[in-house]
């Protein structure tokens, strides 16, 4: 398999296998968080809806679209604040996720081996290629997918003192 076929496997897996970890956690679990600096995991579920959303899936039309566009930055921190992720639903934000990962996956199946130099300016990091911005995005995704078992590991040590 070459790098398209591979990103694009592991961007398709990704809804599945945080669905997978987050199976069995009751709400007060998917809020509980290890500290005020750590995602909860569903803070995590709706980071990575969000991003996904206003950020890889809209930076990949843009870098198939345009002449090296300008791809904005996106403090998603601030995202989780702001729309109060601990307070909303993550069966919603999972369904989101996955609609538009599909899509960003069908476009991405378009793809030659030639689309991956397409270049873009990247807030914060500068120029970049679609090559690296799919490495950038499995890289978030990897990340986010090993937080969310990391804080399933602390609910589950801490046990009756995290349930409804």
């Amino acid at each position: 398999m070459d790098f398209l076929d591979n990103a694009i496997a592991e961007l398709t897996s990704t809804p599945e296998r945080m669905e997978k970890l987050i199976q069995g956690l009751s709400e007060s679990q998917q809020a509980w968080k290890p500290s005020p600096k750590i995602f909860s995991v569903r803070e995590s579920v709706l980071h990575l809806r969000d991003i996904e959303i206003e950020g890889y899936a809209k930076r990949l039309r843009m870098v198939l679209a345009e002449e090296c566009p300008l791809l904005p930055d996106i403090d998603g921190g601030r995202l989780a604040r702001e729309r109060n992720y601990n307070a909303q639903p993550t069966a919603p934000a999972i369904a989101d996720l996955r609609r538009s990962r599909a899509s960003s996956v069908e476009l991405l199946k378009t793809c030659s081996h030639g689309d991956l130099a397409r270049k873009a300016e990247m807030q914060d990091i500068g120029v970049i290629d679609l090559r690296r911005l799919l490495e950038l995005w499995m890289k978030h995704d990897r990340g986010h997918l090993a937080d969310i078992a990391e804080v399933r590991r602390a609910v589950e040590l801490e046990g009756s003192a995290v349930i409804d």
